[in-house]
């Protein structure tokens, strides 16, 4: 009877190890996730809602944060655009993270800015809904509501845009990098990347008359430049005929959500093209 019993102790003790688990105590993700530049921590936001803390590893220019590595740390993975703004998150890392590169779904990868574009910033979308849901099961139900109240408001948005847009008289701009390619491919626009537009005073009649020429062929008069610091982005009409569009790609000056931001700053190029 005493060896029956003690079996039968056994046989429970079993089971309640099955049922418990029997590989020690289980470890819960930090509901903390990371983005590497402003407006990918916007995408996540519109996906995440509530249910997890969304922290931007880098500034309003696109730096590093000098504790960025901590933070990083901190959470369950980190999300990146993949595209040169932000390259350092993998030096960052050091390997020792969960990096999501974000660009890695897009079909026609731009050189640069990929979350400029509201088609390729819907792609990006989807695959964070899709990472966070592996991550985060419990939570699926939270981020496929939030993705698809996403792609809605960006596919308003970029119906609005397009209709400003082809209304412009000129269907090309001029600025000294590339971050802007993926969503002028998106308008049907064409970027004409000058560099040295960084080291000219653009308000000089010797500059405008150098910028017309670079743009002649293709009538191009409007110039992208960065919004400097402490300013908002704006449209300027110069005396000399250059049309300079400060605009903000980093969402630093930015308020609301991704796509109120980034629907103003395309307004913007809209209505410098439209003059």
């Amino acid at each position: 009877m005493h060896k029956l019993r003690g079996l039968l102790a056994v046989v429970i003790v079993v089971v309640l190890l099955a049922v418990c688990g029997c590989n020690g105590p289980q470890v819960s993700k930090p509901r903390v996730i990371s983005c590497s530049i402003e407006p990918v921590a916007l995408i996540a936001q519109a996906i995440a809602g509530d249910s997890l803390k969304v922290q931007v590893l880098s500034g309003s220019d696109g730096a590093p944060l000098s504790n960025a590595r901590e933070l990083l740390l901190q959470g369950a993975l980190t999300f990146e655009a993949g595209m040169p703004a932000d390259a350092w998150c993998a030096s960052v890392s050091g390997g020792s993270a969960l990096l999501v590169d974000l660009s890695s779904v897009l079909e026609d990868k731009p050189a640069n800015g990929s979350w400029l574009s509201f088609r390729d910033a819907a792609a990006m979308a989807r695959h964070m809904r899709d990472t966070l849901s592996a991550t985060y099961p419990e939570l699926k139900g939270t981020f496929d509501a939030g993705y698809t109240t996403f792609v809605d408001k960006c596919s308003k948005a970029d119906s609005r845009l397009k209709q400003l847009v082809w209304k412009a008289r000129s269907r090309a701009f001029l600025a000294p990098d590339n971050v802007w390619s993926g969503a002028a491919h998106d308008y049907g626009l064409s970027l004409i990347v000058r560099p040295e537009l960084k080291d000219l005073d653009l308000t000089t009649e010797a500059s405008g008359t150098v910028v017309m020429q670079w743009g002649d062929i293709q009538g191009a008069r409007v110039v992208v430049t960065d919004v400097k610091p402490g300013k908002s982005p704006a449209v300027q009409r110069l005396s000399n005929g250059l049309v300079l569009c400060a605009l903000d790609p980093l969402a630093g000056t930015g308020e609301g959500s991704f796509v109120e931001w980034l629907e103003a700053e395309h307004t913007l190029l809209g209505v410098a093209l439209a003059d």
